[in-house]
């Protein structure tokens, strides 16, 4: 059974303006929540992963967060990438 917030984002997605920002803001979230589970994974804080790819814990901390709306650059998510011997991977998918 879906809730009311469902059906909501359900109805609201027909809107093409709503759809990308919807998506972004997923995107986002996907991507904060896998840097944030890998550097637990390894037992590292925001300021070690930091000074890995020289840069401040607040960067680190901002990235990590969801609500931030700021995107990373390709650049910056394959020299977190590389801390964790991973490789990253871009793909395009077909919307659903």
């Amino acid at each position: 059974m879906k809730s009311d917030l469902d059906r909501h984002i359900e109805r609201n997605l027909r809107d093409k303006k709503f759809k990308i920002c919807f998506e972004r803001a997923e995107a986002k979230r996907k991507i904060a929540q896998e840097i944030a589970a890998l550097r637990k994974a390894h037992h590292l804080t925001q300021t070690q992963l930091a000074k890995e790819i020289k840069t401040k814990q607040q960067v680190i901390s901002r990235l990590e967060n969801p609500a931030d709306k700021r995107m990373p650059s390709f650049e910056f998510l394959d020299r977190i990438a590389r801390v964790f011997n991973k490789r990253l991977i871009i793909s395009i998918v077909q919307n659903s």
